[in-house]
C-alpha cells in the first residue's frame, strides 16, 4: 500500500500506545475539528443552519464544546437554540409528545463528524495491518479497548488475522481478570488485618477504559 502521512500517524500511535490507540486518534481529531469549528464556522450560516436543524448538539458533546470555555462562541451558538425552543413551545400541538416531537431532528453535527473520524481510523489501520510493521507495533503494544477492538475485527476481511487478534484480546482479558481477582482478595486480606498495599490496586481503571473507552468519549456513537 501507499504510505503517506495518515498511515504514519496510525502507526506511530500504536508505537506509543499506553491505552486504546484508536481512542486517543479519534479523540485529537476531534479536538481538533471542535477547535476548528469555533476558531472560523461560529459565525458561518451553513453551520448554524446545520446546528440548528439538529436541535444544536447532543448532551455528550454540548459538554465537549464547553470544555474549550468559549463563552462568547457558546452564546452565539446556543442564544439560536434557545430562540429554536421557545418557537417550538409555540407552535407545539397540545396532543404531541412533546419529548418525541423535539428528537425529531437531524444527526448532531459532531457526532457525524466523530463517526467519520473513527470510520477513517479503522479503514487505515485494517487496511494498514497488511504492513509487517504495523503488524508488529499492534502485536507489541495492543491495548485496544473492547469498542474499538470489535470494530476493528470487524474490519478485517483476512479470517486468520481476526482470530490473531482475537488470541491477543483473549490473552489482555485472561490477564485482567486474574489481576482483577486477586485485587479482591488482597482486599480481604486488608479487612482480616493484613496490612499491605496490593500491586492490583489500579486493575480496575485498566478495566474501566478497557470496556469503556477514553473517559467522556464513547457515548453518542454506540
Amino acid at each position: 500500500m501507499e504510505k503517506h502521512t495518515p498511515y504514519f500517524k496510525v502507526l506511530e500511535a500504536l508505537q506509543k500506545a499506553r491505552d486504546c490507540a484508536l481512542c486517543g486518534l479519534e479523540k485529537g481529531s476531534l479536538k481538533s475539528h471542535l477547535d476548528a469549528f469555533l476558531y472560523e464556522n461560529v459565525n458561518n450560516p451553513g453551520a448554524r443552519d446545520a446546528l440548528r436543524a439538529s436541535h444544536g448538539y447532543c448532551p455528550h458533546h454540548t459538554h465537549h464544546l464547553a470544555g474549550f470555555h468559549d463563552n462568547l462562541a457558546f452564546s452565539i451558538l446556543y442564544q439560536d437554540h434557545a430562540a429554536l425552543a421557545d418557537a417550538f413551545l409555540k407552535k407545539a400541538a397540545p396532543h404531541k409528545t412533546l419529548f418525541t416531537e423535539w428528537a425529531n431532528h437531524e444527526i448532531c453535527p459532531v457526532c457525524r463528524q466523530a463517526q467519520q473520524i473513527r470510520n477513517h481510523y479503522l479503514g487505515m489501520l485494517a487496511e494498514g495491518l497488511r504492513e509487517p510493521e504495523m503488524r508488529e507495533a499492534l502485536t507489541d503494544r495492543f491495548y485496544f479497548c473492547w469498542n474499538h477492538f470489535l470494530l476493528l475485527v470487524d474490519s478485517i476481511h483476512d479470517e486468520r488475522l481476526k482470530e490473531q487478534l482475537a488470541v491477543l484480546m483473549r490473552g489482555r482479558l485472561s490477564n485482567l481478570a486474574s489481576r482483577l481477582e486477586q485485587y479482591c482478595q488482597d482486599c480481604q486480606k486488608n479487612a482480616a488485618g493484613e496490612q499491605f498495599e496490593s500491586p492490583h490496586a489500579f486493575a480496575w481503571k485498566e478495566a474501566l477504559e478497557t470496556f469503556s473507552g477514553q473517559k467522556d468519549f464513547f457515548e453518542g456513537l454506540m
